[in-house]
C-alpha cells in the first residue's frame, strides 16, 4: 500500500456531519495505527474498531488517505498552547516538558514509531507524517528559538533544522526510559541549560 501527499477532504453537500462520529472513527483509526502500523492500516479494520458499518466510514472518509490524513491531525490535538512570552530558557523548558511527557509509549509515540519504522516501504508515508504531525510541533521550538537569536538571548548564527533535534532528542530518551532512576534523576531544565551554554549569544 502507498501513501498519498497532501491529500483533502473533498468538499460535501447536504446535511451537517455529526461531529461524534468522526470523532469515533478517527480515534479508532488510531488506536489501529497504533497497534498495527501503517501496513495493515484500512477502512474496514477502522470500521470494526468503531464499531460502525464500513458506509458510514466511506461516507466520511471516501478512501484510505483521506482517513490516514483525518487520524493523524488529531495526534496534535492535545498540544498545549505556544508558550507566553518570556526569557528563551523558560519558554524551551515549558515546549520540551511537553515534548518529554509524550511518551513511546502512548498512542501517539507507538504510530511515530511505527511510521519511523515503515515510511521506507509506503512511498509518501514520511512526508505525510512529517507535514500533518511534525511539523505543528516543530514550528513552536521554531519561533522560540527564532524569537531567542533576534533578542539575543542565542546566537544570531543558528541552524534551526540542527538545533531542533539537539533539543528534542534528549527529552524523547528520557521520555522512553522514564521509568528508570537514570531518567528521572535529569530535569528538563538541566538539559536546556547544558544546551544553551552552546547556544547562548557570545557577549
Amino acid at each position: 500500500m502507498t501513501v498519498g501527499v497532501g491529500v483533502e477532504s473533498p468538499a460535501r453537500k447536504g446535511r451537517p456531519r455529526d461531529e461524534r462520529i468522526d470523532e469515533e472513527i478517527t480515534s479508532a483509526a488510531l488506536e489501529v495505527l497504533a497497534d498495527g502500523g501503517f501496513e495493515g492500516f484500512s477502512l474496514e479494520a477502522v470500521a470494526l474498531r468503531a464499531g460502525v458499518a464500513k458506509t458510514t466510514v466511506y461516507r466520511r472518509f471516501p478512501t484510505r488517505d483521506d482517513l490516514l490524513v483525518g487520524a493523524l491531525v488529531r495526534l496534535n490535538d492535545d498540544l498545549p498552547p505556544p508558550p507566553a512570552p518570556g526569557p528563551v530558557r523558560q519558554r524551551l523548558v515549558e515546549v520540551l516538558s511537553g515534548v518529554r511527557q509524550r511518551t513511546p509509549g502512548s498512542v501517539g509515540g507507538r504510530i511515530l514509531m511505527h511510521a519511523a519504522a515503515e515510511s521506507g516501504r509506503q512511498p509518501g508515508l514520511a512526508d505525510l507524517v512529517e507535514s500533518r504531525v511534525l511539523a505543528p510541533r516543530r514550528a513552536r521550538l521554531q519561533s522560540v528559538i527564532a524569537d531567542g537569536m533576534s533578542n539575543g538571548e542565542l546566537r544570531a548564527d543558528l541552524d534551526l533544522g540542527k538545533v531542533i533535534p539537539v533539543l528534542v532528542g534528549p527529552m524523547l530518551y528520557l521520555g522512553m526510559w522514564s521509568g528508570t532512576s537514570a531518567a528521572c534523576d535529569v530535569s528538563v531544565e538541566a538539559v536546556v541549560d547544558m544546551v544553551l551554554g552552546g547556544l547562548g549569544s557570545v557577549r
